[in-house]
């Protein structure tokens, strides 16, 4: 196992969000400044289709079916949880799109880890299995899983990364980014915040995520756990209500990009080390 490392959310102010988001779309480049970070409700993300089955397992090692019989993942998270929920999520057609307003997608596992860290935020501790032939039938899903494999061949970072599940909101910044494998397979995991409007880095919407493919191409592993630091805010908050302040929010982001970028492992709940040991414990039989 090796890490290479690289050089490099209901709010009455929402309103102002449609005037900004093309600015989120050019802010999320770091910069290379030692800076503090400024004086640091919610942004809508959208939780995965509904599960149609629930199992406990326990915990540190267990077994999650990904696919056919004998498909299995499995993990240690002893380092981050206390137990974890194993589920399967039932396909989502065009009519069931239609009918409940979800997102097409195929059908997929998900692990959510139990006793972890992060009771406040807005979004669950979830490992995610993708089954990569199936993910076609979701234009979104499908670029994703292509944008991952071109990532992992040539490691040029562009200035969004790709990412599962799909959300109703944009990813307004990337932090802490590393390349990781697990036991057959490989990805990336960095730091994110999913956002409809132009809100501040903070402790209920940042998250730890990695995205990896298994070493045969045949699953998109996906995890999404969050993760805080002491010095950033606890709630979500409006970045500003002037409109005309909006030009100095791509200026926020970069110098916050460059301060997460500069903050030990252990300056975070949970330690990303900690949550890099989870992942690469993961192995897809």
């Amino acid at each position: 196992m090796y890490i290479r490392k690289l050089i490099r959310h209901p709010l009455s102010q929402l309103l102002i969000a449609c005037a900004v988001i093309p600015l989120l779309l050019s802010a999320c480049q770091p910069v290379n400044a030692s800076t503090s970070l400024p004086s640091p409700q919610p942004s809508a993300t959208t939780d995965p289709a509904p599960l149609s089955t629930a199992t406990q397992a326990p915990p540190a090692l267990a077994t999650l079916p990904v696919s056919g019989a004998s498909a299995a993942i499995a993990l240690d998270f002893s380092g981050v949880a206390q137990n974890q929920a194993v589920e399967t999520v039932e396909a989502v057609t065009p009519s069931d799109a239609d009918s409940r307003g979800s997102l097409i997608m195929p059908e997929y596992r998900r692990v959510t880890l139990q006793g972890y860290p992060a009771a406040q935020h807005q979004l669950k501790p979830q490992i995610f299995a993708f089954p990569v032939k199936d993910l076609d039938v979701n234009v979104d899903a499908a670029e994703a899983a292509k944008s991952l494999q071109a990532l992992l061949q040539d490691q040029q970072v562009g200035q969004s990364l790709p990412f599962l599940p799909l959300y109703n909101s944009k990813q307004v910044m990337h932090a802490q980014v590393q390349y990781l494998d697990f036991k057959n397979g490989k990805g990336v995991r960095f730091l994110t915040q999913y956002d409809q409007g132009p809100l501040k880095i903070n402790n209920v919407e940042m998250i730890y995520t990695f995205q990896g493919l298994t070493s045969d191409g045949k699953t998109y592993l996906a995890a999404v756990l969050p993760v805080s630091h002491p010095e950033l805010p606890a709630d979500a908050q409006v970045y500003t209500q002037q409109a005309g302040d909006m030009t100095e929010f791509p200026a926020y982001l970069a110098k916050t990009v460059a301060w997460l970028d500069q903050q030990p492992a252990g300056n975070f709940t949970p330690d990303l080390a900690k949550l890099d040991a989870l992942i690469q414990s993961i192995e897809v039989k």
